[in-house]
């Protein structure tokens, strides 16, 4: 009998906070396949072409792949659509951009300078980048438009 007051209080407490932890939820489930799926992109498109291209090259054409990716599993899943989705990708991509050219900078130097490879570089390039990303999405990218009035 206790058992089972103890999971209706923790019931009816986690369905009286989803609505202010929602957003955070999907965020980690969202931004965890994200990650996973541009870590994946970039493990596979690294062993398939790192003889025959620069670590700098594999890592922007893997971003072009799974920034689609991203964008559009955030703007459904996490966020939900603000604006037009031409303006909203812009806006996507201004924050992703910037995180893109300094992994850009750091992939090649880490490889150079340190002992780490290059999977292990992007993986913990990745978990900046997951944190990065999460305040430029939400207070930018998929920021509701103040209304006037």
């Amino acid at each position: 009998m206790e058992v089972t007051s103890q999971v209706g209080t923790l019931q009816r407490w986690a369905l009286g906070h989803w609505p202010r932890h929602r957003q955070k939820v999907a965020y980690l489930i969202v931004g965890g396949w994200n990650s996973a799926f541009a870590y994946a992109c970039f493990a596979v498109l690294y062993h398939l072409l790192s003889d025959r291209l620069a670590p700098s090259l594999i890592l922007t054409v893997s971003f072009a792949v799974a920034s689609v990716n991203g964008y559009l599993t955030i703007r459904y899943f996490v966020f939900g659509p603000a604006r037009h989705p031409l303006v909203e990708y812009l806006r996507y991509q201004m924050v992703y951009l910037p995180i893109l050219a300094i992994n850009v900078v750091v992939l090649p130097l880490a490889l150079i300078y340190t002992p780490l490879n290059a999977y292990i570089v992007q993986a913990l390039f990745t978990a900046v980048a997951v944190v990065l990303a999460y305040l430029g999405n939400k207070y930018f990218t998929f920021r509701k438009p103040k209304t006037s009035g």
